[in-house]
């Protein structure tokens, strides 16, 4: 076997063996300066995106070389010329070449050099430098061929450990993706397994920062960043970033992973871009916007790297989105079980409320209403025994009022929509006028769409005590409930009885003008001979 033949046998045996990719380069350098007679060979492989060299591999040249040299090449000159231009390029003096740059200080004398460009097909992985033949001449068409023999087999070798990397990749955001799905259908709170994630994105990216982006309620045109992990990166929790003419918006509205090589270069001109806030490009350069999509609310991740180091691989974007896809499908089964636990309660609740009210609430008011026109028709005859009777009617009354305070708890009083408030105010209405002979007309005006929890609470409260002492005590055939929830929240109740004879009324309005002025508003009564007003308004908090 010639030699030739034999130096590729050797190299294709490294290359098939499977071991470490810088030891199978090592040994196709070798080869290829033994075949060639170089003094000196070397292997650079290019980044991903073709742009740099990522790794250089040299053979000839002992640990006093290269630490008289310092730094490996960068890619500049002669190097670079082979980086922009993958064809093969043979120098009696290299030195005279217009691309030269000359050689660095300290760096072994090289006249004659061969480089060719390691590749597979169409994908270039790098090149194979060799330089100084021993015999003081040019390389040769022979030197040629044997190198590019040899720079094949690299390629392949190249070829072979970077599928085997990106296989690695998938197997590791797969098993990431199914890491926070079994975290969050586990029940571990969204907010702890998501932190968890963006450490793992952070890792598997090669990231030095990730941020939780997510908006804030009210504000859709934004994104917060909620959480972030990374040296140095708490300091960003709070930014509040704009989604407006950015490449982070239009991945966070579509929900499709986005690589980005500079956040400081705007999308279009003239717009900011998603980053370009504080801090962000003093430190950072390439990005990956990572969207979690998922309802109320959806969330961004964003990696980040340092200006210094080179923009992500877009191999990365495959896998991240099915790791992407993972975490949006367990978020949405989480919130699926989370409503079905939420309906299963409230359902209950609204059986044990209906109860309630059928059967407790109703028998206890009746008992109260005749009780008390017991009372009133005793009155002149037997004071004493009227008095007593009242007594036992105002604590039936606190018992009805208790009861039904649990009653609206149990319907759902932290949902303090206006349709929820409109829900509870019809519900209100009609289990008090039902059976006693009067038509209610209830009224709701809404320029809001929520209310504090504990203002909706009050507003109910406030019907519910008006409306059913028109009936106890009003002898009323028709009562009126407007309310109004804007700016100011008012309750206007309007009856055509008799007016407010009873002591036991007023003191009960006495507890709603408290309730008014706690909150900065009134209470206000107007009686005339076709019925009474009763106004309760206080302003909405800012």
């Amino acid at each position: 076997m010639s030699d030739d033949a034999a130096a590729l046998t050797a190299a294709l045996r490294a290359a098939a063996s499977g071991g470490q990719l810088e030891a199978t380069l090592r040994e196709i350098v070798e080869a290829a300066v033994q075949h060639v007679g170089a003094s000196y060979g070397a292997l650079g492989v290019l980044t991903p995106d073709g742009r740099a060299l990522d790794r250089f591999v040299t053979v000839g040249m002992d640990q006093e070389d290269h630490e008289r040299i310092g730094r490996p090449p960068a890619g500049a000159g002669i190097l670079g010329l082979l980086v922009q231009d993958p064809t093969p390029l043979r120098l009696a003096d290299l030195g005279r070449h217009p691309a030269s740059v000359g050689i660095p200080p300290g760096h072994p004398p090289m006249r004659s050099f061969l480089g060719v460009p390691v590749r597979v097909r169409d994908s270039v992985f790098g090149n194979l430098y060799l330089t100084e033949k021993r015999t003081g001449t040019a390389f040769t068409d022979a030197d040629l061929e044997v190198a590019q023999g040899l720079a094949a087999v690299a390629g392949l070798a190249i070829e072979n450990a970077r599928l085997l990397e990106h296989a690695e990749q998938r197997r590791a955001w797969s098993q990431a993706g199914t890491d926070i799905a079994t975290a969050l259908l586990s029940g571990r709170p969204t907010g702890e397994v998501l932190r968890a994630a963006a450490a793992g994105v952070a890792e598997l990216a090669g990231a030095d920062a990730v941020g939780i982006l997510a908006p804030l309620p009210g504000d859709e045109g934004t994104l917060t960043v909620t959480a972030a992990v990374g040296p140095e990166a708490a300091d960003s929790e709070g930014v509040r970033i704009p989604l407006t003419g950015t490449r982070l918006g239009d991945a966070h509205r579509s929900g499709t992973p986005v690589l980005v090589d500079d956040v400081a270069i705007p999308q279009e001109p003239g717009t900011v871009h998603a980053a370009v806030i504080g801090e962000f490009t003093d430190r950072y350069g390439p990005a990956l916007f990572l969207p979690l999509g998922g309802p109320s609310p959806p969330t961004t991740l964003v990696a980040l790297r340092l200006r210094s180091r080179p923009p992500f691989d877009p191999a990365v974007l495959e896998p991240a989105a099915a790791f992407a896809t993972h975490a949006t499908v367990a978020m949405r089964l989480v919130r699926s079980q989370q409503r079905e636990q939420r309906l299963q309660v409230q359902a209950d609740r609204d059986r044990i409320a209906r109860d309630l009210h059928d059967h407790v609430v109703q028998r206890i008011f009746a008992t109260a209403l005749a009780l008390d026109r017991l009372g009133r028709s005793l009155g002149e005859t037997a004071p004493d025994v009227a008095g007593r009777i009242a007594g036992h009617v105002d604590e039936l009354d606190g018992t009805i009022a208790r009861i039904r305070a649990s009653i609206f708890e149990l319907h759902g009083a932290q949902d303090s929509s206006s349709d929820a408030v409109r829900r509870r105010l019809a519900e209100v209405v009609r289990s008090v006028t039902d059976g006693h002979g009067v038509r209610p007309d209830l009224r709701v005006r809404s320029e809001v769409e929520d209310l504090p929890p504990d203002l909706a609470g009050d507003v109910v409260a406030v019907v519910r005590e008006l409306v059913t002492n028109v009936v106890r005590h009003a002898g009323a055939t028709r009562v009126t409930v407007a309310v109004a929830l804007g700016d100011e929240v008012g309750v206007v109740v309007t009856d055509d009885g008799g007016g407010l004879p009873a002591v036991t009324v007023r003191s009960g309005l006495a507890n709603l003008a408290d309730r008014a002025e706690r909150r900065g508003g009134r209470l206000a009564i107007s009686t005339g001979t076709s019925g009474t007003e009763i106004r309760w308004t206080v302003p909405l908090p800012a």
